[in-house]
């Protein structure tokens, strides 16, 4: 398989039809999972957020204050009347439940219209609009979704086998067996590394195998499973590259948010109404001009990933380039 060939082609399929952006940005809704957790917040009763016998350390910071009545507020009314912890749990979990769904939806749509643009355009197709993308991916949603769901219970299956078995040791040695494992800590590494490549090139070309050999969920694992068995060395050379690919340019799309929000976090330095809305406001319109570029940017990322996945599955089933 020629890599250069298949890179080049991949671009230039994503610049001809440029509506596989729109789908790239809709992947982006499942492939972006799990963002920010843990971000840390843990504050004694010392912070200078927190109001200090009724006044706040900082008198212009009035907002954190403001949090502070409405938690407090909140509390007072929790215990007058219980029911509303409920509510606002069960709130707070639909919430949720309905985010995840719609992203579940959307990135499977998106996944499957970028596999199946890309395998058209390759073979010839001149004319991909957003509508005929569509209509031409809708076919293949349920089977992707149901794809989904197997590659999830084999990863549940898989943790439960091996992480289970991996605490039980810990508890039961008081922690000593990882002072047996030290050794083989390395090669374990190396070896999830490993696995984690070749898992993402068995999922991918599983898209693939749905959208442009119309396979069935668990017929496209069992082809995908085939293809990795029998020519491991392309799929995990392309799954490292997009992995690099996909790391290095999400670096590139944090790096300008760190500069746009500098200055509001500078204004917080001179505790003053004035500064900190001047900030603020900097902060807020440099972000609502970035945020539309890096949202274009991450469609073009995800379309480009999955148009090469999509032309890698296709050299490596021995079909040729159409594209005009």
């Amino acid at each position: 398989m020629k890599y250069s060939e298949v890179f080049s082609n991949a671009w230039k399929i994503i610049w001809k039809f440029k509506a596989l952006w729109i789908f790239g940005i809709l992947s982006s809704c499942m492939r972006s999972s799990g963002s920010s957790s843990g971000s840390g917040g843990s504050s004694g009763g010392g912070s200078s957020f927190m109001p200090g016998q009724g006044d706040l350390a900082s008198p212009a910071l009035h907002f954190p204050g403001q949090l502070y009545r409405w938690a407090h507020l909140f509390q007072i009314k929790a215990e007058e009347d219980p029911w509303i912890i409920a509510a606002f749990i069960a709130a707070i979990f639909l919430l949720v439940s309905i985010t995840i769904m719609l992203s579940l939806f959307a990135g499977t749509l998106g996944r499957v219209g970028v596999a199946r643009g890309s395998w058209l355009s390759d073979e010839g197709e001149t004319k991909l609009g957003f509508s005929k993308l569509l209509h031409e991916s809708l076919p293949f949603f349920w089977r992707v979704f149901l794809l989904f769901l197997l590659i999830f219970c084999l990863v549940l299956l898989i943790i439960i086998i091996l992480v289970v078995p991996i605490i039980m040791l810990t508890i039961l040695t008081f922690g000593l067996i990882w002072l047996i494992l030290i050794p083989v800590i390395l090669p374990l590494i190396l070896l999830m590394i490993l696995f984690s490549l070749g898992f993402r090139a068995l999922l991918e070309e599983s898209i693939v195998a749905i959208a442009g050999e119309n396979l069935g969920a668990w017929q496209a694992i069992t082809r995908a499973w085939k293809m990795l068995m029998e020519k491991p060395l392309p799929q995990l050379l392309v799954s490292f590259l997009t992995s690099l690919i996909e790391m290095v340019v999400s670096i590139v799309f944090v790096l300008p948010l760190i500069f746009i929000f500098l200055p509001f976090f500078i204004s917080l330095m001179f505790e003053t109404t004035t500064a900190i809305s001047i900030g603020a406001a900097i902060s807020g319109l440099s972000l609502l001009v970035y945020l539309p570029l890096m949202i274009a940017a991450i469609g073009v990322l995800y379309a480009y990933m999955g148009s090469v996945w999509t032309l890698t599955f296709r050299r490596l089933t021995q079909r040729e380039s159409k594209l005009v």
